[in-house]
């Protein structure tokens, strides 16, 4: 196993124990998390693109973040649909069915699994569809966990991950080959601090899975949800890329479905605390889905892999 992995699976055992024992206080949770989203992973996506891609290969992947805004926006219709069928009690459930509905986990586990499966580039093409999953969720995606909705403009502005990779971008459309053997000193040095990203998603996804929840749940809704989020979307996009082969090479499909796999993002929690929605429903489903990802993920990547081949996509 690649030590990276090691690293990555010991700190979601240990966010796990912590957070079972009691050991990890809220204001380090929100330290981590503050970190992670403010130093850690925009020094992983300048390093990932400034040290693998160039303007030209950048141009032809156009097509990964939009079709990841495409699965949120899939995701919104499919849960606004099933909210008033499936027996949530309340407005705050449903908002967090939602929610959870909308946004996979687009993050911390695809970033380990990509680095683990695929190594940095791996990790470039989960930057790279991270995107058009940022654009949906400050825009059109908080809105639906908040009781007063509005789109919140001022967070998708600031939002020290995107302007990375908008930087990113930019230096990439410049002359930046030239540019490149002087600054690639500093970007390995930015590489190391990126390397943080993943081991601190994992404690923190670990303390989120140990997360006590009631026995009260809608288990109608957990069922449809799971449904949505393991099964039906996942299944919705392999069927494209099966149909549309010349879509997208090998990799970033692998990775599209990877991340369209997933089960409700991590972040559904502390949004239904901050906007009085269901975080018991949320953390409730953050557990379930997780541990049948373990089954239902590796399947799809297996179906992707066998349909890439029979199209011979490169």
């Amino acid at each position: 196993m690649p030590l990276p992995t090691v690293f990555a699976l010991s700190a979601l055992g240990l966010g796990f124990v912590l957070e079972s024992r009691g050991r990890l206080a809220p204001r380090v949770k929100a330290l981590i998390a503050k970190a992670l989203i403010n130093i850690f992973y925009p020094s992983l996506i300048l390093a990932a693109l400034l040290l693998k891609l160039n303007a030209a290969a950048l141009a032809s992947l156009w097509v990964l973040p939009f079709l990841m805004a495409l699965t949120l926006l899939l995701g919104l219709a499919l849960g606004i649909s099933l909210e008033h069928h499936v027996g949530l009690e309340d407005d705050s459930q449903r908002r967090s069915f939602r929610f959870l509905s909308l946004l996979p986990n687009y993050s911390y586990l695809p970033l380990m699994v990509a680095q683990a499966l695929w190594g940095d580039d791996g990790i470039t093409m989960v930057a790279i569809a991270g995107v058009g999953a940022d654009l949906i969720l400050w825009t059109l995606g908080v809105p639906q966990i908040m009781k007063q909705r509005r789109m919140d403009l001022a967070r998708l502005v600031w939002n020290p991950p995107l302007l990375a990779l908008l930087l990113a971008l930019i230096l990439l459309q410049a002359p930046f080959d030239s540019w490149r053997p002087s600054l690639e000193p500093g970007l390995r040095f930015l590489r190391q601090i990126g390397s943080v990203t993943i081991p601190a998603s994992m404690l923190l996804l670990g303390a989120h899975l140990a997360r006590r929840t009631s026995d009260r749940q809608p288990r109608k809704a957990h069922i449809a949800l799971l449904g949505l989020r393991l099964i039906l979307i996942p299944a919705c996009f392999t069927l494209l890329l099966a149909l549309w082969p010349e879509l997208l090479p090998s990799l970033p499909a692998r990775v599209l479905i990877l991340i369209t796999s997933m089960p409700g993002a991590i972040i559904a929690v502390v949004l239904s605390e901050v906007h009085d929605a269901s975080p018991d429903f949320a953390a409730r489903h953050i557990l379930l889905g997780h541990l049948l990802w373990i089954v239902t993920g590796p399947f799809w990547l297996w179906i992707n892999g066998l349909l890439a081949a029979h199209a011979g996509v490169p």
